[in-house]
Order: C-alpha cells, then sequence, then structure tokens
C-alpha cells in the first residue's frame, strides 16, 4: 500500500489565501484606529491650549468686561475648531467603513467564484 506525501506547499497556500481576507480587515481597523488616534492626540492638545489660554486671561484682563469680551472670543474660536475636528473625525469613519465594506463585497464575491468553480 502506498502513502501518498502530504503537499505543504499546498496547504500554505490554502491557508494564505483563507487567511488573506482577515488580514487585510485587521491592517484596515489598525489604520483606522490610528487615524482616529492622532486626530484624537491633536484635539487633546487643543484643549490643553485652551485651558492655558483661559488661565492667562484671569491674570492679564483689565476689568471683567475685558475678560469676559475676550473669554467670548477664545471660547468662539475653540468651538470652531471642536466643529471642524468633529466634521473631520465624521470623514475618517465615513471613508474607514467605505474601505471595510469594499473588503467585504470583495471577499464575498471571491468567495462565491470560488464555491461555483467547486460545484
Amino acid at each position: 500500500m502506498m502513502n501518498p506525501t502530504f503537499d505543504f506547499s499546498a496547504f500554505v497556500d490554502a491557508s494564505k489565501k483563507a487567511f488573506a481576507p482577515a488580514a487585510k480587515f485587521n491592517e484596515l481597523t489598525l489604520k483606522g484606529f490610528e487615524r482616529v488616534a492622532r486626530q484624537q492626540l491633536a484635539f487633546v492638545g487643543e484643549m490643553l491650549e485652551f485651558s492655558m489660554q483661559q488661565m492667562q486671561l484671569a491674570t492679564t484682563a483689565k476689568d471683567f468686561n475685558d475678560l469676559t469680551a475676550r473669554q467670548v472670543e477664545l471660547t468662539t474660536q475653540f468651538a470652531e475648531k471642536a466643529t471642524q475636528r468633529s466634521q473631520d473625525l465624521v470623514k475618517l469613519s465615513t471613508e474607514h467603513q467605505a474601505e471595510i465594506t469594499k473588503l467585504f463585497e470583495k471577499t464575498v464575491a471571491e468567495t462565491a467564484q470560488t464555491a461555483k468553480k467547486a460545484a
């Protein structure tokens, strides 16, 4: 009786092909997380700067009216930055969702093609 040899290279190739979508998903997820984390870090820096400016206002204002006017100006600028950051976050999320959707659609199409060939 003959024992056929096991083709390890075919097994490795099949494993790579089977896990390629998961590896790509992980790559896209990491990329998305990094982009969001960098943006959040920049926002934290802006918040710290805003806090420092608020503290400085208390010591540099001439009177209460000056303090109030400068606080309104500073807060308006910060709100504009925060709004822009929020819009950027939505844009990042939308782009990431599109990339993930494209990956899933491609994977489903390839799987369906493989299934048709096997049938």
